[in-house]
């Protein structure tokens, strides 16, 4: 614990830290004022300055006598265009007592500062609120050994004042949300085996207020309440040679969370968004460190399309480099050996929709291109500073610029470089947080301590990653052709403007599950929104192995509902067989049915969570919001921390603990609650918890009323979203709204020239209206033509439905077949879900509406059209799913093997209530240019011996052709198509009427 938390000589207790009594500031002499600034002189010769940051944030600085400001350039966690582009006005009024200091708006912050001594008073403007003051003993002092800590401490807050700490400790954990009570120290580890940190001194209280410390140097937040505990927190440099810590913090005003967390990321920078196939499926080979290379990858990736299965994003491991291909020894290039054509594999990848990571690992630097050792004209520090370090003729300086720009100089030159049409989407920056044995008193080329460096360690590497290395619009750098997706083991504040970080090699346990939550949350609230965890952990149980329902849990459920979905695993395959994989097809059949759910889960919700990804880049919002944000004022939401609100409308609680036990799940009162599986309705209450029996492989998720969940028709890549076909759920009970946000998904273009499309969504409970316009801005490649499908829940009864105010649309059985005719309504009994589908109708620029899907005040239609099955429910034999060609129905296609031209086959199992002729109506694709006939059998049967499938121009172009057959009554009533003599049509569904 930080020497000079405490400013009293008192014993020591619960959220005490004891040190011994410092130098405090002194009574006032003078003071000398600007447009922003006051700084006021002390007695002693101490000053203290109050800067201005627009409106709502104003930084404090205190140094003592004959010290001299740090320059702003020193800490670059703050933009640094914004100590001066953020402006403000400060205005000051002086009296004999105090100085009274207020920002410019009327609901701004008011500071008064008492004279004698200097002591500092926080008030909200607009209500007078007290946010945080000083008194006679606590302020602001320098203590410790030759003054190297620095501490501000505040009065001790209300018994009702909470305080939530922003980022978290190592390996991504957090004991709880709510860190009221505790001492908290998130800082670079010590030791080797220390990881992945997110080092963000920033924290909120309830009063509505935050405070981020300016400093690299170590720190800790003292958060006890009520009388004689500390409120305090403190930079410690350890007593090393050179400049001591100064205190250097940004006081903001919310009141609301929300705008603490926008003010915050406007100071520091916005989250930077990646590609739209970061939100995708990730995957790695790290489970196969023997057999995984090129063709592998391929025919991994290919085996589990086939099956059906999502997948986005390609993350390597160790084993694509040069060298050994394992954790040392091997650098970053590809291997000719394990990649010898990686510009084709890029080829084979860019037609199929996958995007890549490489990995870079710290250790193997001294072996990749053109490294200098020691320090400049080297890239390292001296030997001498590291010889408790594991690797120490690989330790990188990132403060040194020379060092920054040879590393990117490696990334380009090896793999980003366009030229080469290598892959190369994303950077695994590994390794960079095994550094804590420097000691304290090492110097870097940048000219700071260790001791102020290493929080700041992973900055300077995305900076030079980032903003020096991808982003500039010049030779030798990608600029804004392609969002970089740049992930390291561990984080600092401001880094969150070039790249992420990722949790570690964490457990594989529930207690470790807990604590990622709780982390996800936390780093969440400090700017870190797209967190980045193993999914079902790295390190495995016995044996290296998780158990099923663990993983059902964590890899499929979980996993699926955080920002990024990225199973990853430390075990062999190679010495324990498959199951030591993450991937689904080497688990068992129950695994691989909660897999593809999740999968099919996450890509048509995709638009939402890729409109929650934008506003958590323009906003600092995060994806996965800790209730606190939404119900700051609510008590239950500080105890509840294991749950979350996923974007506005739907509440998440991961499943903690194998199924068949009961997790309290707190439905906030204000609303009614969907449970998402059932579509049970629940009051929301703050009195109680709602006692939720899990099940295995069932996440615990709810919808709030009003919610409108925008979704993609199922597709297993992004880059396969057929956004001609807009679907929304909504849920009935209160009157709603959502802004679907749509980019390119690739460039730049979103940031840089504002190419998007924001589509506003609306729905009047009243009237069971909803209201779709047509989109505020565009982008390459929007649709110019759009089917909506508006799926309205908790309605008791069907109505009939009209769009834009024309007739009664008629009733189908299914959707599929109402969009094969042109639109419809289908009315799900049991559910009680109303689908609306619609013709599709033309995009128009400029806005306006596009659709008003509303009741007609007819009575709902008698339903008509026969029942569709889809082709990729259907058992196959010889074929495949599909979904690389829009406009098909259901969740995909099936796409007979090339090899099929004969045998193989399609088989659905239908519903016949009676015997009798009825028509068979297949719906397919043929871009090719002859009949692909099909052999059609019922029960075993013969019924058509080649039914002809006739080319339909392209394999974008979906036609039918049908023919009547006798058939059986019955349930299980089987109906095949089989190629005979050709490979078969692309197959969408069967209708039967």
């Amino acid at each position: 614990m930080a020497a000079g938390l405490s400013i009293g000589a008192v014993a020591a207790g619960p959220g005490r830290a004891v040190a011994a009594v410092g130098e405090q500031l002194g009574d006032y002499a003078s003071h000398l004022t600007d447009a922003r600034s006051v700084t006021v002189t002390s007695t002693t010769g101490q000053r203290l300055r109050i800067t201005a940051y627009g409106n709502q944030i104003v930084r404090v600085r205190a140094i003592r006598s004959g010290e001299t400001f740090f320059a702003d350039s020193r800490y670059e966690m703050v933009v640094p265009a914004n100590h001066a582009g953020m402006g403000g006005t400060l205005t000051v009024t002086n009296d004999s007592t105090s100085l009274t200091i207020v920002t410019g708006a009327a609901d701004g912050i008011r500071i008064v500062l008492q004279k004698n001594p200097l002591r500092l008073e926080f008030y909200h403007r607009g209500t007078g609120a007290l946010l945080a003051k000083e008194d006679a003993t606590r302020s602001i002092t320098w203590g410790g050994t030759n003054n190297s800590v620095i501490t501000e401490a505040f009065v001790p807050p209300p018994a009702d004042e909470h305080f939530v700490k922003a980022g978290h400790g190592l390996y991504g954990r957090s004991p709880r949300v709510d860190r009221t009570g505790d001492v908290v120290s998130h800082n670079y580890g010590t030791v080797r085996s220390d990881q992945a940190p997110a080092i963000v001194p920033l924290y909120l209280s309830t009063k509505g207020y935050g405070v981020f410390f300016n400093t690299t140097f170590d720190t800790t937040f003292a958060f006890a309440n009520g009388a004689a505990r500390d409120y305090a927190f403190s930079a410690d440099d350890h007593n090393t040679a050179g400049v001591r810590p100064q205190m250097d913090y940004f006081l903001i005003n919310g009141p609301e969370f929300a705008k603490l967390l926008d003010r915050y990321t406007q100071l520091t920078g916005r989250p930077r968004l990646p590609q739209i196939a970061i939100f995708g499926l990730h995957m790695s080979d790290k489970g196969f460190p023997d057999v995984s290379d090129q063709n592998w990858w391929r025919t991994k990736i290919t085996q589990h399309r086939d099956a059906g299965y999502p997948f986005d994003h390609h993350v390597n491991d160790n084993r694509w480099r040069n060298g050994t291909g394992a954790w040392g020894g091997s650098w970053f290039e590809f291997s000719p050996t394990r990649w010898p054509d990686p510009a084709g594999y890029q080829a084979w990848a860019a037609e199929n929709g996958v995007t890549m990571t490489l990995d870079y690992n710290r250790n193997n630097s001294n072996l990749m291109a053109g490294w200098v050792g020691g320090p400049p004209p080297g890239y390292s520090f001296k030997a001498s500073d590291l010889t408790g370090v594991a690797d120490s003729g690989s330790v990188p300086d990132w403060t040194n610029p020379a060092t920054r720009a040879w590393v990117w100089n490696v990334f380009w030159t090896k793999a980003l470089n366009p030229a080469l049409h290598f892959p190369g989407d994303g950077l695994w920056l590994d390794e960079t947080d095994e550094l804590g044995p420097i000691p304290f008193n090492a110097d870097s080329a940048g000219g700071k301590k260790w001791s102020e460096l290493r929080n700041a360690y992973f900055f300077y590497l995305h900076k030079g990653v980032g903003e020096e290395g991808w982003d500039p619009q010049a030779a030798g750098h990608i600029g804004t052709a392609k969002r970089p997706w740049t992930w390291s083991r561990g984080a600092s504040a401001g880094q969150q403007r070039y790249g992420h970080y990722w949790t570690g090699d964490i457990g594989s346990t529930y207690d470790e599950m807990r604590q990622q939550i709780r982390g996800m949350l936390a780093g969440g609230i400090g700017g870190f929104p797209f967190s980045n965890i193993d999914g079902g952990g790295f390190h495995g149980q016995t044996g290296g192995l998780i158990p099923e329902p663990f993983y059902r849990n964590w890899t499929a459920a979980w996993s699926s509902l955080s920002p990024i979905w990225r199973p990853h695993s430390g075990a062999s395959t190679t010495s324990q067989g498959a199951i030591a994989s993450r991937w689904p097809l080497d688990q068992s059949a129950v695994i691989q049915a909660d897999f593809r759910k999740y999968g099919e889960l996450r890509y048509t919700l995709l638009p939402y969570i890729y409109s929650i990804a934008h506003e958590a880049s323009t906003t600092g919002m995060p994806m996965a919001r800790a209730m606190v944000i939404d119900y700051q004022n609510r008590p239950n939401a500080y105890s509840h921390d294991l749950q979350y609100m996923w974007g506005p409308s739907l509440l998440v609680a991961p499943v903690t603990s194998d199924g068949g036990a009961t997790q309290n799940v707190w439905l906030p009162a204000g609303a009614t609650w969907y449970n998402f599986w059932a579509d049970i309705k629940h009051v929301g209450t703050d009195a109680s918890d709602l006692p939720y029996v899990t099940h295995t492989g069932e996440i615990i998720l709810f919808v709030k009323a009003g919610a409108i969940l925008p979704k993609y028709q199922y597709a297993q890549s992004t880059a396969y979203l057929n956004k001609r076909q807009l679907e929304m759920e909504v849920y009935a009970g209160a009157d709603g709204t959502f802004n679907l946000v749509e980019d390119d998904g690739v460039t730049e273009a979103h940031r840089v020239s504002g190419a998007r499309a924001v589509t506003t969504l609306t729905y009047t409970d009243a009237a069971t209206r909803t209201v779709i316009r047509h989109p505020q801005g565009t982008y390459d490649g929007a649709p110019t033509a759009r089917r909506y499908i508006v799926r309205v829940h908790g309605l008791t009864a069907p109505v009939g439905m009209r769009v834009n105010g024309g007739a009664t649309l008629p009733a189908y059985s299914t959707e599929a077949t109402a969009i094969t005719s042109g639109g419809g309504t289908v009315w799900d009994a049991t559910r009680k879900v109303l689908s609306i589908v619609t013709a599709a109708i033309p995009v128009v620029a400029g806005g306006g509406v596009a659709a008003t899907v509303e009741p007609s005040g007819a009575a709902f239609p008698a339903v008509t059209g026969g029942t569709s099955y889809p082709a990729e429910r259907a058992l196959l034999s010889g074929a495949v799913i599909d979904t690389r060609h829009a406009d098909y129905t259901g969740t995909g296609f099936i796409d007979f093997a090339d090899t099929s031209a004969s045998g193989a086959y399609v088989q659905w199992t239908v519903n016949v209530p009676a015997a009798g002729t009825r028509t068979l109506t297949f719906r397919y694709a043929n871009g090719g240019t002859a009949n692909r006939p099909l052999a059609i059998s019922v029960n075993g049967t013969s019924v058509n011996g080649a039914l002809a499938f006739n080319p339909t121009g392209s394999w974008d172009a979906w036609s039918t052709t049908s023919f009547t057959a006798s058939l059986p009554a019955g349930s299980q009533v089987t109906v095949r198509a089989t190629t005979t003599g050709a490979n078969g049509a692309n197959i969408d569904s069967l209708t039967i009427t």
